[in-house]
């Protein structure tokens, strides 16, 4: 299968992924398609809490991974940049790099993060495609390679492609998730909310009391365990405060 034909396919999955009950990218056929597009030793999702400095990795090949970075990985970070270039550099916050944009071979080996966590586990190039997250974490998927396996300007402009399907994806799948804990109709006075509507135009609008959108709203308050509309909001439709 050609890359083109590959890319068609794995927006189509990542389109019927997001109704999944699992993780969008560890639906099926998803990781197989990314793979085809971007071969790798290693492909995982990368939340990186920059404040406490922790990480949630969601690995997503089967292999001997164990689900979190090196400890030297923060002593690295922020003096890496393939790994720290999203939050050092507000212009580069969406775009797609590899440790080529940055290293030749020969930096690239003399730096700590590849001699430290890389080189231990047998990987090498890495190619990182920023994705949006919530406020304080910085959200990549990671595609990583054995040694000197570069990607291509080719395979980048290829994961550049993929950015907005598996972004949308992420969020659809967020909101869908999200909405299972809400009635249609109060999904509908939330989206109303989000609009800017206050309590006395959307009374309006339904026909109905302020009171009893009051009433709504503390209902829905409850069943999302908040107190407050633009909490509830930010709980139904969580990737309004993704950047």
């Amino acid at each position: 299968m050609g890359v083109a034909a590959a890319m068609f396919q794995v927006a189509g999955v990542l389109r019927e992924a997001r109704h999944s009950d699992g993780h969008v990218l560890r639906a099926d056929g998803v990781a197989d398609g990314l793979l085809r597009i971007l071969p790798a030793e290693e492909m995982t999702l990368v939340d990186l809490d920059l404040r406490h400095r922790q990480e949630h990795l969601l690995e997503l090949l089967d292999s001997d991974y164990d689900g979190e970075y090196p400890g030297q990985f923060w002593d690295h970070f922020l003096s890496t940049p393939v790994s720290s270039y999203t939050e050092q550099d507000q212009r580069l916050r969406r775009e797609v790099m590899r440790a080529s944009d940055f290293y030749t071979d020969r930096q690239w080996h003399s730096t700590g993060m590849y001699s430290e966590c890389f080189a231990p586990s047998g990987l090498d190039q890495v190619l990182v495609m920023p994705l949006p997250a919530p406020a304080g974490i910085s959200r990549r998927l990671a595609f990583f390679r054995s040694p000197r396996r570069r990607f291509s300007d080719n395979e980048r402009d290829a994961a550049v492609l993929l950015q907005p399907h598996i972004t949308e994806a992420l969020r659809l799948q967020a909101r869908r998730s999200a909405a299972q804990l809400l009635t249609a109709r109060q999904l509908q006075l939330l989206q109303m909310v989000a609009l800017g509507y206050d309590n006395s135009a959307i009374a309006r609008r339904w026909v109905v009391s302020p009171s009893t959108v009051r009433k709504h709203l503390e209902n829905i308050n409850a069943r999302l365990g908040v107190t407050s509309r633009t909490a509830a909001v930010a709980r139904a439709f969580p990737d309004i405060t993704w950047s």
